[in-house]
């Protein structure tokens, strides 16, 4: 639908200017804690790939740093896609929980489905009211540089609570056989996913980049997966384990609960057990 819209100049200049709405509304990204936003050509590249498959689903968004839940929703409601059931919004970063809330409201997102949004931190167990409550997962997951792939890992363990079986998900994760590591992860990713329920129905490799001066070169895929078996997650009722903290955030460091909104970068709140280096001890 949308490549035959692209065709047309005019009609390509305005989706682009609607992407660059949701970019201009970002908060500044926070590299301390992976966050490495999408480029805004790449995103409508992916609305392309997607709004089919959410259409009519009741949707999680597992972190939305790069914002394509205001893109799905700002496309739905001026009808050049089809408007899924259902978008939440979990985060640690209040700041990207605000600009979601303000953003649904200015464009009416509860005129045409449901939006919700709500500070979580997937260290945590999922919230009882978010269990098994929905049938696809978009998650865009700290790359796991250091730590094959854990990182996803650690995300989709909170999927597994969060969804219904018989859901389906998308999962961002980089892969470019010139870059060694994105092989090792991307390998371990797809083993997590066929031993707990999963199948890869589609991957698209190498479709976006990102606003990243240390790697600037890294690319990223789109994994589509279905859940063929229900399988439960053993850190379902717990915080997840320090094999996955340690490198959650690539290096090492200090976990904050949440990001304040202070209107910049934000200021992380390390009142908890893991905004202590409790690795080293």
């Amino acid at each position: 639908m949308l490549a035959k819209l692209v065709s047309d100049p005019s009609v390509k200049k305005e989706l682009v200017s609607l992407v660059d709405i949701v970019a201009y509304r970002r908060p500044p990204a926070n590299r301390l804690f992976d966050q490495i936003y999408m480029m805004t050509g790449d995103m409508l590249t992916q609305v392309d790939l997607m709004h089919n498959y959410i259409n009519d689903k009741k949707v999680i968004f597992l972190g939305d740093g790069d914002g394509m839940s205001m893109l799905f929703g700002l496309f739905s409601v001026k009808d050049i896609i089809k408007a899924p059931r259902e978008m939440t919004v979990l985060d640690f970063d209040q700041r990207i929980i605000n600009n979601v809330k303000s953003f649904s409201n200015d464009f009416k997102f509860h005129s045409r489905f449901e939006f919700n949004y709500e500070t979580y931190n997937v260290i945590n167990p999922v919230p009882p009211t978010h269990r098994e409550r929905y049938n696809f997962f978009y998650i865009n997951p700290p790359y796991g540089s250091k730590n094959a792939g854990g990182s996803t890992e650690a995300w989709l363990h909170r999927c597994m609570d969060l969804c219904t079986n018989n859901s389906a998900g998308c999962i961002i994760v980089p892969y470019d056989i010139e870059q060694p590591w994105t092989i090792k992860a991307m390998i371990s990713i797809q083993k997590f996913l066929l031993n707990n329920g999963f199948v890869i129905r589609d991957m698209v490799s190498y479709m976006h980049s990102y606003h990243l001066k240390d790697n600037p070169m890294l690319k990223s895929a789109t994994l589509i997966v279905d859940r063929y078996e229900k399988v439960s997650s053993p850190h379902s009722t717990s915080d997840l384990p320090p094999e996955f903290l340690r490198n959650l955030y690539g290096s090492p460091r200090a976990i904050p609960k949440y990001i304040r909104d202070d209107g910049l970068t934000g200021v992380p709140d390390y009142g908890w057990k893991y905004g202590e280096e409790f690795w080293d001890k």
